[in-house]
């Protein structure tokens, strides 16, 4: 086994994040320990801080070895207590490719493996800066293993390998769409008060919080409001741009019992998805794509984040039309059915619906409107409008059951239907509290994954939570 170095660009990479980390701390420290009389000696600790982060991303990057036989990949990383990791290939799930600005200057790409049992949100493996060439040979090799193991058929040809054409592709007005309608913004605005935080010595924000406090005492109300909502629209176009650049050149191909994801413009990355890990569907509808009838589409697999969002989660289809959604699922994914009849919740749940959003919105929304009267009067408009949405929400719940899947819908403004193979499912609970029960509903929750990924329906008639139990409880022979 030859063992190998990643490129050097890993290691320019490393020292770039890890400098990045460090700079503005170390800013920080060099101004508040200065105390406004600045001397050459206040560097000092900064630039050792500097020095140590360079010379241990080196270090690092040269410490760090990788390689492979017909059966096993070895990798051996530390500077100073050396760990060892040997993988079999039989073991390696799902392989992700990402190629970023530095990477795709320097002609490699960054290669994400990740195995049964590990982690979810962790690679087993990362190989920073590996050739696009020595990935082929990875995934050869890899394959080849599997089909030893396997024993597949030996007439299998070498053109079933190929990847399909794609089945699904992201056009660019969808690409714009799809950016538009994904929100963002206040994950962009919190992590520039996250960034903003680290600032405290810089900014005076005890004088900031007073001038706002005196400004809206002031009646300048509306300029406050003005502010924000240009923060918050600047804010929008930000994700807007980020959302944009994720999904462009989005294409989704099946090559055998895996589905490769393509995506990306600046950072180019591929995610290969072995259908054997797939342990659900799960179709999202926000109130704004509705109403221009496309949906999002994501999978549930055992394993980490493999395309950065969240563990276990993966987007198939960011944008597209309602109509198209049962046929792209059922080519990459023969065994789920999505055309299916929901069972709604019973007219009894109704209130249950329409009172519930009331409980945490009606102190303060009483209370803001005596606060700014009589202006204020206006926020009790609140109150009929969250009895409208849980009135919405009641009615796009449901469930539907078949002899070999359970399929779960709720929210509105965020619908999500979850479509769960009986023998990927990993639990079913049933629960109810004295307040249901004396109405004679409950709430079922089914489970997939060891870790849990969750699809709930909240006040389902209880008769039919008890048969979705049931239909648990019964021996699972009748799958194939």
């Amino acid at each position: 086994m030859n063992k190998r170095r990643l490129h050097p660009v890993a290691m320019v990479t490393r020292v770039g994040r890890e400098l990045k980390n460090v700079l503005l701390p170390l800013l920080v420290v060099v101004v508040a320990g200065s105390g406004g009389d600045f001397s050459w000696r206040d560097l000092v600790v900064p630039l050792l801080v500097l020095a140590y982060t360079i010379v241990a991303g080196i270090l690092s990057w040269v410490r760090f070895t990788y390689g492979w036989d017909d059966q096993t990949l070895q990798v051996e990383k530390g500077v100073f207590v050396r760990k060892k990791r040997t993988i079999p290939f039989e073991r390696i799930q799902g392989i992700s490719i990402t190629e970023g600005i530095w990477q795709r200057l320097a002609g490699v790409v960054k290669v994400h493996i990740e195995t049964a049992g590990n982690v979810p949100g962790e690679a087993e493996v990362t190989l920073a800066a590996v050739s696009r060439e020595e990935v082929r040979r990875l995934q050869r090799d890899i394959e080849q293993a599997k089909e030893q193991a396997e024993e597949s058929n030996p007439w299998n040809d070498q053109e079933k390998r190929l990847l399909s054409p794609p089945l699904f592709t992201l056009s660019v007005k969808e690409v714009w769409l799809a950016a538009v309608t994904s929100g963002g913004a206040f994950g962009v605005v919190a992590a520039v008060w996250a960034f903003l935080s680290q600032l405290g010595d810089l900014i005076p924000y005890e004088a900031l919080f007073r001038n706002v406090q005196a400004t809206w005492n002031g009646h300048g109300r509306w300029y406050i409001g003005i502010i924000g909502l240009v923060a918050l629209l600047a804010a929008y176009g930000v994700a807007i741009v980020q959302n944009m650049i994720r999904f462009a050149s989005f294409a989704v191909r099946k090559q055998e019992d895996t589905i490769v994801i393509t995506r990306g413009w600046l950072e180019r990355k591929t995610v290969s998805v072995p259908i054997g890990r797939v342990q659900g569907v799960m179709i999202h509808e926000s109130w704004l794509r509705r109403l221009f009838g496309y949906a999002t589409v994501s999978l549930i697999h055992a394993g980490g984040a493999l395309d950065g969002g969240p563990p276990g989660d993966v987007v198939l289809c960011p944008l597209v039309k309602k109509e198209r959604v049962s046929s792209i699922v059922h080519a990459c994914l023969p065994e789920y059915d999505l055309d299916v009849t929901f069972h709604p919740l019973p007219e009894r749940a109704k209130i249950r619906y329409m009172l519930r959003p009331l409980y945490w919105l009606m102190v303060p929304v009483l209370l803001a409107a005596y606060i700014e009267r009589p202006w204020g009067a206006g926020l009790l408009l609140v109150l009929p409008l969250a009895a409208w949405i849980g009135v919405r929400r009641y009615r796009a719940a449901g469930w539907a059951l078949s002899s070999r899947q359970l399929t779960l819908r709720s929210g509105w403004f965020r619908q999500t239907t979850t479509y769960m193979l009986k023998r990927r499912l990993q639990s079913i609970e049933v629960s109810a509290t004295w307040w249901q029960k004396r109405k004679r509903l409950a709430t079922i929750s089914a489970a997939v994954m060891p870790l849990g990924t969750s699809a709930r329906v909240v006040d389902v008639d209880g008769q039919d939570a008890a048969a979705v139990y049931r239909w648990m409880q019964v021996e699972r022979k009748d799958e194939t």
